[in-house]
This record gives C-alpha cells, sequence and structure tokens, in this order.
C-alpha cells in the first residue's frame, strides 16, 4: 500500500502541469504589458503636469538679483566699484482674466488625457477578448478538421474492402481518396490558422503561450445579453459613456477656454512688485543708506501688435469648430456602429439557434447514412455526401458561437461598460 502510494505521488510530481488560461488573466496581462497603455498614461501625466504650470500664474514670482561693476570713471559718483543686491516679488492683479482660462483649459485637457487612457484601456480588453476568441474557433475547428479527416479514413478502409471485395467500383474508392486528400488540406490550414491565432494573444497580451497551453473556454453565462428593442436606452449610455466623447467634449471646452484666454489680450495688464535692495559702500545715495524698499504698481495696456492678437483668437476659434464637427461626426459614427452590433448580435444569435439544430440533423443523417451503406442500401456518393452535410453544419456551429461571443463583446466596448 505504502509503495502504491508513494508510486502515485511521484507520478504526479513528474507529470508537466499545464494550467488553462483564462479570459481574465488575458485581460489582466494585456493591461499590464501593452506599451500602448504606457503611452497613454505619460500622455495623461504630461497634461497634468501642464495643469501645474498654468496654475503657477496665481502665484507670485520671487526673484534674486545681484549685480557688480567696476569703473574707469565714476560721473555719477557711484565709486569705482559697485554692487547691488535685489530681493523681489512681483504678482499678477489682471491680465484680462487669460491666466484663469489657460488654468481651465489645462485642466479640461487633463481630463481629457484621462478619458483617452480610459478609451485606450478599453480598446485593448476588447482586442485581447476577440483574439482569445479567435483562438478558441481555431481550436474547435482543427478539432472538427481533425474529426473530419478521422471519418474519411475509416470510409477509406471501408471502401477499400468493399472494392477489393467488387462490392464498389474504383471511381468510389477514388472518390473517397480524393475527398480524404482535401480534408487533410484543411486539418492543415486550420492548424496554421491557429498558429496565427495564438500569435496575436501572445502579441496583444505579451504572454508566450506553450503549443500545449489550453485556454478556458468561454460558457452563454459569460455574454451579457442585449436585446435591439433597446436601442434608445443602449443610444443614451453610449453617449453618456464611450471615453472618445468624454474626451472630444473635454477639448472642446478646453478649445473654447483658449478662445477666451486670447481675448484677454485684449485688455490692460496690472502687475505688483515689492522688492528689497541693499547696495555696496561705495555707492552714494541721497539719505547715505545702504538698504531700499519699492512697491511698484504697473499698468500696461498693448494697443496694436500688428494683428497678432486677432490672429491668436481666429486662430483658437477654428480649433474649437473643428472639434465641435468631430464631436458632431464621431457621435453619428459611434451611433450607427451600435445599432450595427445590435442587429449582428440578433442575427447571431439566430444562427446559432439554427446552427445547433443543423447539428443534431447532420450527425442523426450520417449515423442513418452509415448505417444504410453498411448494409449495402446507400452508396459512397450518399455517405460522402453526409460526411460534408456533418462538417459542414459543425463548422456552421463554431462560427455562430464564436460570432456571437464576439459580438457581445463589441457591444460592451460600443457602450463602454465598466469590466467587472
Amino acid at each position: 500500500m505504502r509503495y502504491l502510494i508513494t508510486t502515485l505521488l511521484a507520478c504526479l510530481l513528474s507529470a508537466p502541469h499545464v494550467f488553462a488560461l483564462t479570459l481574465d488573466e488575458a485581460i489582466d496581462a494585456a493591461l499590464q504589458n501593452h506599451q500602448r497603455i504606457e503611452q497613454f498614461r505619460a500622455n495623461a501625466d504630461q497634461s497634468k503636469a501642464a495643469v501645474g504650470i498654468s496654475r503657477a500664474a496665481f502665484l507670485p514670482r520671487v526673484d534674486l538679483d545681484y549685480s557688480y561693476a567696476e569703473r574707469d570713471e565714476d560721473p555719477r559718483s557711484l565709486g569705482d566699484q559697485s554692487s547691488i543686491l535685489v530681493l523681489g516679488a512681483s504678482l499678477n492683479l489682471f491680465n484680462g482674466l487669460s491666466d484663469y482660462h489657460n488654468y481651465r483649459a489645462a485642466n479640461r485637457r487633463a481630463q481629457g488625457a484621462d478619458y483617452r487612457l480610459q478609451g485606450t484601456r478599453a480598446d485593448i480588453v476588447l482586442e485581447t477578448q476577440q483574439a482569445y476568441i479567435e483562438v478558441l474557433r481555431a481550436a474547435r475547428s482543427v478539432e472538427t478538421a481533425a474529426e473530419g479527416v478521422e471519418l474519411l479514413e475509416r470510409q477509406k478502409r471501408d471502401a477499400k474492402l468493399q472494392f477489393e471485395y467488387g462490392l464498389i467500383a474504383r471511381n468510389d474508392l477514388l472518390r473517397v481518396e480524393v475527398e480524404l486528400s482535401s480534408a487533410r488540406q484543411d486539418l492543415l490550414q486550420a492548424e496554421g490558422q491557429q498558429q496565427i491565432a495564438r500569435r496575436q494573444l501572445e502579441r496583444t497580451t505579451g504572454l508566450q503561450i506553450a503549443a500545449d497551453q489550453l485556454l478556458t473556454d468561454l460558457t452563454p453565462s459569460t455574454l451579457q445579453s442585449f436585446d435591439p428593442n433597446l436601442v434608445d436606452s443602449y443610444r443614451q449610455q453610449l453617449l453618456d459613456n464611450r471615453s472618445e466623447l468624454l474626451y472630444l467634449r473635454s477639448e472642446l471646452q478646453a478649445a473654447k477656454r483658449d478662445r477666451r484666454a486670447n481675448k484677454g489680450d485684449y485688455l490692460p495688464k496690472v502687475d505688483l512688485t515689492a522688492a528689497h535692495e541693499e547696495y555696496s559702500d561705495d555707492i552714494s545715495v541721497s539719505d547715505n543708506n545702504d538698504q531700499n524698499n519699492l512697491l511698484l504698481l504697473r499698468a500696461s495696456w498693448n494697443l496694436f501688435d500688428g494683428f497678432a492678437r486677432e490672429k491668436n483668437f481666429a486662430d483658437s476659434d477654428s480649433k474649437a469648430r473643428a472639434v465641435a464637427a468631430e464631436l458632431r461626426d464621431t457621435e453619428a459614427a459611434l451611433v450607427l456602429q451600435l445599432e450595427t452590433a445590435l442587429q449582428n448580435s440578433r442575427i447571431a444569435s439566430g444562427r446559432q439557434q439554427e446552427a445547433q439544430t443543423g447539428v443534431t440533423s447532420a450527425e442523426e443523417n450520417y449515423r442513418v447514412t452509415e448505417n444504410r451503406f453498411q448494409q449495402q442500401q446507400a452508396t459512397t456518393v450518399d455517405l460522402l455526401d453526409a460526411q460534408f452535410l456533418l462538417t459542414r453544419s459543425r463548422n456552421l456551429e463554431i462560427d455562430a458561437i464564436y460570432d456571437l461571443y464576439l459580438s457581445s463583446v463589441q457591444l460592451e466596448r460600443i457602450l463602454e461598460r465598466n469590466r467587472e
């Protein structure tokens, strides 16, 4: 007994452990490894830094200046050598609210950058889901193709025996061999497609997927249900949630703020400066003091700058109109995308139900035809036709099932529902 237990444990420990990769694990890996996410995360950080830069306009500026001079002649009685140390602070009191609008524009662009990052993450999730589903589809197609080859090989053996006994003509045997050759080519193509699908999944997730790596198949319970009759509700959900629209709305608000900031150039600017000056002993001042405090209020108003203000305002106005047009076009395109996806989902659901019925009928037809062939009541052509119908019905079922999965994840992306 102890020897048996030891042997079983040794077998378990020595056996290779191949863990099935789940869809959630693939998505997590893609979100962690994909460089596009890092790119847009860096863009979001850059936008947040721009907000800090624009906020600096509301804070005083403090400068420390030091100057030293030596003179051959001293016409102003400043001494042969002189130095001045100045500590000053300046604060803009009014500049036509340009700094305020620039700050609000930077805030909007930072929000837009976050929305772009959010949309990029949703795109990566969809790409991973699509790649994962295509690997599952390819694996099922390989299984179906292998089953077809196996059936035809069995038919070839039976046909060869019947030919040797003179029960069928040689051309019937040759026809089976031709169909078997075609089925083997289909199997090779299916295996090639499976390898391509695996490489695409590796590219999306950044994972190395071994040839014997299993993927956990999806189940109908993983699908979210969508009712095509609720298109109005879905449309509103899309308009509220889609990150591309939120990004463009933020860009539009930022462009409008830029336009208002450029209007501020037409107004005067007011600055307040406070400074403390210290002079060297060689500098002569009226009160014989080597220190001086200064408070300066300065107002300026540009009357003409070569039409630069007009051009800046026209530039910002054009950008605002361009973003507004892009927003309207994107809304229309996404609504059409939603309606198309809902129809595709409805069609895929109907195809799946019909395909299941078709497979059941094709399997029964093949079973009956094979029995009749064994009893010499059906010809080789009848059996080949039954086998062809069975293979085609299984392929149709595979496509219908995974097209339904694809339509479901595409609708999740279109509506940008939060991933649980």
